[in-house]
């Protein structure tokens, strides 16, 4: 009998973390699972590691060698038996009900193709840095806020497996390949997010090279590029220069462009009333969310903002209404 989900796990020499990620899995509160592995190509010891389990619902396929991510995706993907399919980093750390949420909110949203979940940030050795993700917001909101920046990480991220195996990762936007993945779901799809925490991400030497890289930068730009042009959004060359500032989080770029970056907002408020193409509450708000960032990294550096905004401790709520009122 097929497991409604298949929980996806590609494993590349995590002999370091990958004990706890699969016994995060094995935790769960929800058991109709398959907790399928597949190791590509390791030279350490994380397939002794695996082999140590004796849990049934563990599915463990080997590459005959290092193939890479995203064919490793691509071949879990295929070869996934669950209606629905989950994706846990080796590195990362699923809560016990991870599973549990994301199905109750499939369940209730039929028409969902994704439903991503908020994370906590950890460290080499599992401590919280106090970073987090979180999002609330309705589907306006969520594509709005992809035109700035990837909101789906992997290890929070569950998928219908019927419209998944309709796409693919693609290889040639590898770094970001799962950004360009969840675009193009989002293109064709209803697509969703708890306001529920679900996973914990490492952030070490190993994947913080791969977040900066040069080649992540150029394919998260063309995929905010190509998103602009499909809404129907004109923009000079350098307003993309502005937006896709933002996709690649480069913010000391951005904190000495503040009034270009509020003439660009404006103009794409005006552009959304006209065409109508999301919700205008719905997108205001994903801009000042972008405003707030803005603001918290000025903060930081202890930089003027704008005279809205007073140096000091500022809420959420706050800084949204001051973007809000300035426009």
């Amino acid at each position: 009998m097929k497991p409604e989900v298949t929980v996806f796990m590609a494993v590349y020499n995590g002999e370091k973390y990958i004990k706890q990620a699969i016994e995060s899995i094995l935790q769960q509160t929800y058991h109709d699972f398959e907790l399928m592995i597949i190791d590509d190509g390791s030279t350490d010891s994380s397939l002794s590691i695996i082999n140590a389990f004796t849990d049934k619902r563990i599915r463990i396929l080997q590459n005959d060698v290092n193939k890479g991510l995203a064919y490793t995706r691509n071949r879990g993907i295929e070869e996934a038996r669950g209606k629905f399919f989950d994706t846990l980093d080796c590195d990362d750390l699923a809560y016990k009900n991870r599973l549990v949420k994301q199905l109750k909110f499939f369940y209730t949203n039929k028409d969902v193709a994704i439903c991503g979940g908020k994370i906590k940030y950890i460290n080499q050795h599992s401590n919280y840095t106090g970073k987090l993700f979180s999002l609330r917001g309705d589907e306006d909101f969520l594509k709005a806020i992809l035109l700035f920046n990837n909101i789906y990480f992997n290890s929070a991220t569950m998928i219908n497996t019927e419209i998944l195996r309709k796409f693919r990762y693609r290889e040639s936007f590898a770094p970001a390949e799962d950004f360009d993945l969840f675009e193009q779901i989002a293109e064709h799809y209803k697509i969703g997010f708890i306001n529920e925490w679900v996973c914990d991400y490492r952030v070490h030497e190993g994947n913080i090279s791969t977040l900066k890289s040069k080649n992540r930068w150029a394919a998260e730009n063309v995929i905010t590029e190509r998103q602009l042009v499909r809404y129907g959004f004109d923009f000079s060359k350098e307003q993309l220069n502005l937006q896709t500032k933002f996709t690649n989080t480069n913010f000391d770029f951005i904190g000495d462009h503040l009034p270009e970056y509020k003439d660009w907002f404006n103009c794409l408020i005006d552009q959304n009333q006209s065409k109508r193409i999301f919700n205008q509450y719905s997108f205001r708000l994903a801009l000042a969310r972008q405003w707030v960032r803005i603001c918290f990294y000025e903060l930081k550096k202890n930089h003027t903002i704008t005279p809205v905004f007073k140096k000091g401790k500022l809420r959420y709520a706050e800084l949204v209404y001051a973007f809000v009122k300035s426009l």
